[in-house]
């Protein structure tokens, strides 16, 4: 076994995000949200958001492009965290709409780094079995809410 550090955040670092990640996120305070995403992300980000579907790649695609495309829509609770070794783990009550088209669903989200401070971040939350791995599992989300969003005349 080498001398290596490993670069996983420690379970501090993990906890403090958690603690803020939900409050960042429903005031819209995006500079401060991804800056606290960082804070346990040294390496790579891998997510699969769904579980499912298919992986997707980058800091970015975990954070900003996630809070641009949901933070207006997305209003999230967190219920619980959980930190066992170099993995965490949280669920969170989702509030996803704009009145009075708001719908409720809870998601599981887990996140498992590597040695070398490589992020996977899995998430878990209802969705239909025709969403499959080449499918957006957004567009029906998001089509939705475009159809009961009234448009100016």
């Amino acid at each position: 076994m080498g001398l290596a550090m490993s670069k996983v955040p420690s379970r501090q670092a993990r906890l403090a995000h958690a603690a803020k990640h939900a409050e960042l996120w429903n005031a819209g305070r995006k500079d401060e949200w991804v800056a606290s995403w960082r804070t346990i992300c040294p390496g790579d980000v891998s997510m699969f958001d769904p579980v499912g579907t298919e992986e997707k790649h980058g800091f970015a695609a975990a954070t900003s492009d996630a809070f641009d495309m949901f933070q207006s829509i997305l209003k999230i609770k967190m219920i619980t965290v959980q930190v066992n070794g170099n993995e965490m783990a949280w669920v969170c009550e989702n509030h996803f709409g704009t009145e009075p088209n708001v719908q409720m669903a809870h998601s599981i989200e887990t996140f498992a780094w590597d040695d070398d401070g490589n992020l996977l971040i899995k998430t878990y939350y209802p969705m239909s079995e025709s969403v499959g791995a080449d499918a957006d599992p957004y567009a029906h989300l998001l089509e939705r809410q475009k159809e009961s969003t009234p448009t100016a005349t």
